[in-house]
C-alpha cells in the first residue's frame, strides 16, 4: 500500500462524483462517472454485475479514477491501481454512498432497492499504485 498525504485523504473523502477509466476486450479506454466511498486507502464503488465496467474489470482488473474540482480553483486527484471484488453486504455499501449522495431520506430510498439485488450488485475496491494531485502542492 502506498502511503497517502493527509490533505489528499481530506480531499477524498469529500463528495464528489468521481469517473473511472477501464480497458475493454478490445484494448480500448471506456470510462464512466461512479460514486466512490474514500476508506482505509482505497476506494470503493459498486455497480451492476451486468455493466460494460464491470464486464471490463473481470478481464483486466486495473482501472484509473479521476476526481476533480469543477469550479476554481480547479484540481483533481488521479488515482492508478488494482480493482478487486470486496465481500461486503451490497445494501450496507449502498445506504453508505447514497446517503452520502443524495442525503439520508432521499438516499435511504435509492438504497431500499438494493435490499434484494445481492447477486446482481458487486462492490469493489480500487487499491492506489499511484495518486496523482493536481495541481501539485
Amino acid at each position: 500500500m502506498i502511503n497517502i498525504a493527509a490533505d489528499i485523504e481530506s480531499l477524498l473523502k469529500q463528495t464528489l462524483i468521481a469517473v473511472i477509466s477501464t480497458v475493454d476486450k478490445h484494448g480500448r479506454p471506456r470510462s464512466t462517472p461512479i460514486w466512490f466511498n474514500w476508506e482505509d486507502g482505497a476506494a470503493y464503488m459498486f455497480t451492476d454485475r451486468s455493466t460494460l465496467k464491470w464486464r471490463n474489470l473481470l478481464i483486466h482488473p486495473y482501472a484509473c479514477l479521476c476526481i476533480d474540482w469543477r469550479t476554481p480553483p480547479y484540481r483533481s486527484i488521479i488515482i492508478d491501481g488494482t480493482t478487486e471484488e470486496v465481500g461486503r453486504p451490497v445494501y450496507d455499501m449502498v445506504l453508505i454512498m447514497a446517503q452520502r449522495y443524495y442525503g439520508n431520506k432521499e438516499g435511504s430510498h435509492f438504497a431500499d432497492q438494493y435490499k434484494d439485488s445481492a447477486k446482481d450488485t458487486v462492490i469493489f475496491r480500487l487499491i492506489p499504485d499511484r495518486i496523482v494531485n493536481f495541481p501539485k502542492k
